[in-house]
């Protein structure tokens, strides 16, 4: 597939009105299509079947809608782990908002321990959105009871700085309490996060229906107290 013929089936999914909307919202680099996360996944499967995927990855980036393309179609590809790895290396190196970190790692299909290794490498990066990559994988794939204590190290292991990242980190811990019922508040309170994602987090538990109503209570109490703490 060439570079035209792949922009012109982006050009077929463009929405003008979502394009102005997300315009507002996103600070991304690349040239917007509008074209809605639904039709893009649509467009991946289709470029799948037709054998078009190793095409579409190896183009440089030409929009916004391509980037994602290319997350999408790397995150299903049944390529060995380690030509896998080295992709999602590339591809975290062209993100550059949530969006295209977070509907990648949604693709994803890991369940193996040597596939949690590599994204809790990834989520040790200095990289901020290598780390976010990292860490979303491992909240999509990986909060299961046997992975729990591990969870706790990728969270105390983050090195990387900012609101993505420590985002990504309540995300994640948000997500293995409501899957493993009190293995994330237990992260939580333990003081592994900075204080920033522990606010996310608590924030995060609160917004959730999956998370009891006293765990919430506990991590917003601790929170305010980290805070408390801070100002002595």
């Amino acid at each position: 597939m060439t570079a035209e013929q792949l922009l012109a089936r982006i050009e077929a999914i463009a929405d003008d009105k979502n394009r102005e909307f997300f315009s507002r919202l996103s600070h991304t680099r690349y040239k917007l299509y509008g074209a809605r996360v639904p039709d893009v996944r649509k467009l991946a499967k289709e470029l799948a079947k037709e054998g078009a995927a190793d095409d579409v990855i190896a183009l440089p980036p030409m929009c916004y809608e391509h980037v994602m393309l290319k997350g999408i179609l790397i995150a299903g590809s049944k390529a060995p782990l380690g030509q896998k790895v080295k992709m999602l290396d590339g591809y975290a190196a062209l993100i550059d908002d949530w969006a295209l970190c977070d509907i990648a790692c949604s693709c994803l299909k890991f369940k193996k321990r040597e596939e949690f290794d590599a994204m809790k490498e990834f989520a040790a990066s200095e990289e901020p959105f290598k780390a976010r990559l990292g860490l979303i994988a491992i909240e999509s794939c990986f909060c299961k009871e046997e992975y729990a204590e591990e969870i706790g190290d990728v969270v105390r292991g983050i090195r990387a700085r900012g609101y993505y990242v420590d985002m990504g980190a309540a995300w994640l811990v948000c997500t293995l309490e409501a899957k493993v019922k009190g293995a994330g508040s237990k992260i939580l309170t333990s003081g592994a996060m900075s204080e920033a994602a522990s606010a996310m987090c608590a924030g995060k538990m609160r917004d959730s229906r999956r998370v009891d109503r006293e765990t919430v209570r506990l991590a917003a109490e601790y929170v305010k107290a980290r805070k408390g703490n801070k100002k002595r």
